[in-house]
């Protein structure tokens, strides 16, 4: 399968994108934002279900800790791996009642040089800028298109709601940590989910188990880490992701110095 690059426009730019499918190993070097890229992933065997003597199973707690935490205020911070040996990290707050997100997120490795991004969104107003000290770019997303290369979600934008979905199979490894397989198969996330935080890599399969995590919970019951691992032919992706400050403000508020996006962005 031959690759596809669609880069965007930097001071808008989202994350990387990447689409798994079986059957077909190519790989991008496009900076965040570019279109889906494909490797394959391998199957294997997923592990059972593991109950706790007393109580409800290992998927039930942990899916109680993925519901709450995703409902309310966090911060998160993710690193992990992209094909063609780049590495993605990033950090930022999430404040989904408010509809509000900070984020900053920076690609390297690959032999090319290191990009990166900064998003505020409040509500429907989203500012971007690629490092600190410039000035931060405003796009109305009421008026964006849905289909345009500027477009934001903000239904979802960490993914962790969609992670919540594809959950699996769920084994109990110790008081408060659990492993499992994730559910990514026949294109039902090729929205694309991970990493959780900074979602940089479409998800799209058409068969087999070639995702799984494990989790961390703390005595409080919120979900504080979240490692996933995507196996393809040409090796496993690993990328974590930690959140804190549950339920707290998340201090998101939008820039105090800005210029307006040019008009051909909303074409």
């Amino acid at each position: 399968m031959g690759e596809v690059v669609k880069s965007y426009h930097p001071a808008l730019a989202a994350a990387v994108a990447v689409l798994l499918t079986a059957g077909c190993t190519t790989s991008s070097a496009s900076p965040p934002d570019a279109a889906p890229t494909a490797v394959s992933t391998e199957t294997s065997a997923p592990p059972s279900a593991s109950p706790s003597p007393t109580g409800p199973d290992a998927r039930t707690v942990l899916l109680a800790a993925l519901e709450k935490s995703r409902n309310t205020t966090y911060r998160f911070a993710t690193s992990g791996d992209v094909p063609d040996a780049k590495k993605i990290s990033g950090s930022g707050s999430y404040d989904p009642k408010a509809r509000r997100i900070s984020v900053k997120v920076r690609m390297t490795g690959g032999g090319q040089k290191a990009v990166a991004t900064q998003r505020i969104v409040v509500g429907t107003d989203l500012y971007s800028r690629q490092k600190d000290g410039e000035t931060w770019v405003h796009l109305n997303l009421k008026k964006i298109k849905k289909d345009s290369l500027y477009a934001f979600d903000m239904t979802d934008p960490t993914g962790l709601s969609r992670f919540v979905e594809s959950v699996g199979r769920v084994t109990g490894t110790g008081p408060n940590t659990y492993s499992g397989t994730l559910d990514i198969e026949n294109g039902r996330f090729n929205e694309g989910f991970l990493p959780v935080g900074t979602p940089a890599i479409w998800v799209m399969s058409s068969g087999g188990a070639g995702a799984t995590f494990t989790a961390t919970t703390n005595p409080a019951g919120w979900v504080t880490s979240i490692k996933v691992s995507l196996k393809n032919r040409k090796g496993t992706l690993h990328m974590t992701t930690t959140l804190s400050g549950h339920g707290k403000a998340s201090g998101i508020k939008k820039p105090s110095d800005f210029g307006e996006a040019m008009d051909f962005y909303y074409d």
